[in-house]
């Protein structure tokens, strides 16, 4: 086969590897935080197990690498179909086995169970790569030119793979359907390798064994490794900053993430391809790379401020167009190490391997130590100061501490600059054009687990999406009728679970309700209590002894406590559509709900005006009944008692005072004579199933495999 020819089939099957590969990762990640909890522990405990699952293929790639028998390509086929086949039963597994354990599983317990279920596939994924890139060497002896073209076409099947996944596949086919979508592209690129390459040369052509014998190393090895795993933690974390700036902008819309990751792995794709012409220049290594770290770093920290001033000027989606450009700053720089590093040879891939390797640590301590420290404890604003700095140091390091002034001063420029954009950086994302200068949050709380804002409405925002508004007080025609409606529907509510405390405003009506003894409470974010905290309408909730509160996901809490039965099951949260929104309205997880209900307990969720996710209460409960936007449902017949909710609301207090003014009572009780299906711009009424079934009957069933509306 002629070398060009084999060269592009070479390339095409590495593009299907990419593309899968990001399949799988977005898949897999969300079915074990499904499993296993969706609060930031556990997303760091999965990234972890990923990134350590192909760190050590890539140790395993490189160690076979070194045998100069060894069938390099046909390794590489064989490698994909392991994956093909391990993501056909991969889900079916994950649940098998996290029925098995979820209970059980914490902290480390949970890391080493991920571990071990993405073990076998990350391994055969990280091997590929140096595989391919020893094979390459072999034939041209040229490291840098290898590593860009390979890393180009596989980085480009990744961002692919991101955004086909986020835009049609877990929408159109649900995560069972994409993954056997991914393990038919791993089966086409086996079959291609091990059909149309089974003959494949191995050996060192004699022009790359000359080359390799004159090749010398700019870059001392052990410098290399810490400059590898240093790269890899400053990319990790510019795009633990960029998911942040993103995930607010959008409002927690779950494809944004795959959009931000396949922007940001095109735009390291079109870096590697670019490196190749910064080799051809000639001339010492180190002064371009210094430069091209230092101007990485200036492009990855305006990412976010310039996002910002897109969203009150045009668009916040511009944004992408910016992580594109840093990206390809970024991009450039790991080939040029490895070719400033490894000499040409039969050892080049177990070379790469052990770069590639640090590259990996520094990315999973970018993923721990920004996610888990700095995000916690500096705002995003100062952690971008802090990751410009780190950056700059590197570079300075790379050239001896000999950077030319120009470039300092313009370095420090540029960071000037950014000061303004960073000035109202929330409100400009999101009021987006309705920005006015001057726009104040009254209340800003970031964390690792989010941002939530409070406006001068006292309106609660979490992570860009409205939360509900801080308040307790009872009035005709206001929405807060449904937490007290409970008692319209049930003469005794003593035990009461809440999940998703947001702005505490439910949770405060609730534990002082006349007859609840106690109220467990979970939510997921500690940022809500700082918030609690810091106002009075509900800040004496956290001093009542009923309340028991847990920081926690709420399945997996659930999972937890399999004995625990409740009166009434709450959860108030917000918008359908949100990441994560599904697993909080599927069948598996209302069936859940079911299950830790007492037998006359009632569940009540916001259903957010989606008629699936009423549908699925439906399916799940055999009595239901709508109350504006939220679906009440049970496994004993409703009944709504007028009489019964005027007593209890006539003795309701909170903080002493009644909850509604004598004058507004037969106001608020009035509204059991407006039976009528809730619709959108008049929800004001309550109805029954009929009604329900009626309108809804034909609607979609979310689960937990389709992710109802987080994938339009």
């Amino acid at each position: 086969m002629p070398p060009r020819l084999h060269a592009i089939i070479l390339h095409g099957v590495f593009i299907l590897s990419g593309v899968s590969a990001l399949i799988y990762q977005l898949v897999w990640q969300r079915a074990l935080l499904t499993i296993y909890g969706s609060n930031v522990e556990s997303v760091a405990m999965v990234v972890a197990a990923f990134l350590a699952g192909l760190g050590i293929g890539s140790l395993f790639g490189g160690w076979i690498s070194k045998s100069a028998r060894a069938p390099l390509v046909l390794l590489f086929g064989l490698a994909e179909l392991g994956v093909g086949a391990y993501g056909l039963i991969s889900l079916r597994l994950f649940d098998a086995v996290g029925m098995a354990t979820s209970a059980q599983a914490h902290g480390l317990t949970t890391g080493a169970l991920v571990f071990l279920l993405v073990f076998l596939p990350t391994l055969l994924m990280g091997a590929t790569l140096p595989l391919l890139v020893a094979h390459q060497v072999r034939s041209t002896a040229h490291v840098g030119q290898s590593v860009s073209r390979l890393y180009f076409v596989n980085t480009l099947g990744a961002a692919l793979g991101a955004y086909i996944a986020a835009r049609w596949l877990l929408g159109g086919f649900g995560m069972g359907g994409t993954v056997r979508i991914a393990a038919c592209l791993n089966a086409a690129a086996a079959l291609i390798v091990l059909v149309a390459l089974r003959k494949t040369p191995n050996g060192t052509t004699p022009q790359a064994e000359t080359e390799a014998a004159h090749s010398k190393c700019e870059i001392p090895f052990p410098a290399a490794l810490v400059w590898s795993a240093l790269s890899g933690f400053i990319a990790l974390s510019w795009e633990i900053v960029w998911s942040r700036v993103f995930n607010f902008a959008s409002a927690s819309r779950a494809p944004v993430f795959g959009f931000m990751l396949g922007s940001y792995l095109l735009g390291l794709a079109i870096g590697s391809l670019l490196s190749p012409r910064l080799l051809r220049q000639g001339g010492l290594l180190r002064p371009r790379l210094a430069r091209w770290v230092l101007f990485s770093s200036i492009g990855g920290f305006f990412v976010a401020p310039l996002t910002a001033l897109a969203a009150t000027h045009l668009h916040w989606e511009w944004g992408y167009a910016f992580v594109i450009a840093a990206g390809a700053l970024i991009g450039l720089t790991f080939p040029l190490l490895c070719h400033a590093a490894i000499p040409p040879g039969r050892d080049t891939g177990s070379e790469l391997s052990r770069l590639y390797l640090a590259n990996i640590i520094g990315s999973g301590a970018g993923s721990l130590l920004t996610g888990f420290v700095f995000m916690e404890w500096l705002s995003l604003p100062v952690l971008s100061w802090l990751l410009l700095g780190a950056s700059w140091l590197w570079a300075e390091s790379i050239a001896g501490f000999r950077l030319p002034m120009k470039q300092r001063l313009q370095t420090a420029l540029f960071a000037l600059l950014a000061l303004s954009p960073f000035q109202s950086f929330y409100e400009r994302l999101q009021y987006k054009k309705e920005f006015k200068h001057g726009m104040r949050f009254t209340q800003t709380i970031e964390s690792r687990h989010g941002v939530v804002t409070v406006d001068t409405s006292s309106a609660v925002y979490g992570n860009g999406a409205y939360d509900g508004m801080i308040g307790t007080r009872l009035e005709p025609n206001g929405w807060l009728v449904r937490p007290y409606f409970l008692s319209a529907v049930r003469d005794r509510i003593e035990n009461v679970l809440v999940i998703g405390v947001a702005s505490g405003s439910w949770t405060q009506i609730l534990v002082n309700h006349p007859q609840v003894k106690k109220v467990t409470a979970i939510e997921l974010s500690h940022g809500y209590l700082d918030l609690i905290h810091a106002r009075p309408e509900v800040a004496s909730m956290l001093k009542n002894p009923k309340l028991e509160l847990v920081i926690d996901d709420g399945r997996r809490w659930l999972r937890q406590h399999p004995d625990a039965r409740f009166d009434a099951i709450v959860m108030n949260t917000t918008h359908h559509w949100r990441e994560f929104a599904s697993a909080l309205l599927s069948r598996e997880f209302l069936a859940e709900i079911k299950a830790h209900l007492a037998p006359d307990g009632v569940a009540f969720w916001n259903c957010t005006e989606s008629p699936r996710a009423a549908r699925t209460g439906m399916e799940v409960f055999p009595h239901t009944m709508m109350v504006m936007n939220h679906c009440l449902a049970s496994n004993t017949p409703l009944e709504p008692d007028g009489a019964r909710w005027r007593r209890i609301l006539a003795d309701y207090r909170i903080d002493g005072q009644p909850v509604v003014a004598t004058e507004q009572l037969n106001g608020v009780v009035d509204f059991l004579s407006r039976e009528a299906l809730p619709v959108p711009g008049d929800m004001w009424h309550w109805c029954r199933r009929a009604a329900m079934e009626a309108a809804w009957s034909q609607a979609k069933i979310i689960t937990d495999d389709n992710l109802g509306h987080e994938y339009p």
